[in-house]
């Protein structure tokens, strides 16, 4: 997996920071995690992270990713 794979690609780009925010609200609003919004460095618009301490998953491993979860259990 290259750089551009895993910063940019399957995301979807918005065209400003109002309408980022506008998503982020309604996800958050049906139950779904926090989000931030950024400018991606590879194609210039703006995606939806996760915001700190609500990833559902890590980065992926050879078998998939990785419950945050499943992670942090013994």
């Amino acid at each position: 997996m290259n750089a551009y794979l895993a910063a940019c690609h399957g995301k979807t780009p918005f065209p400003s920071r109002r309408t980022a925010r506008r998503r982020a609200r309604q996800i958050r609003g049906q139950g779904g995690p926090r989000f931030n919004t950024y400018r991606c460095a590879w194609c210039g618009s703006l995606h939806l992270g996760h915001a700190p301490g609500y990833a559902t998953y890590l980065r992926p491993s050879r078998h998939g990713p990785i419950p945050v979860q499943e992670y942090l259990t013994p």
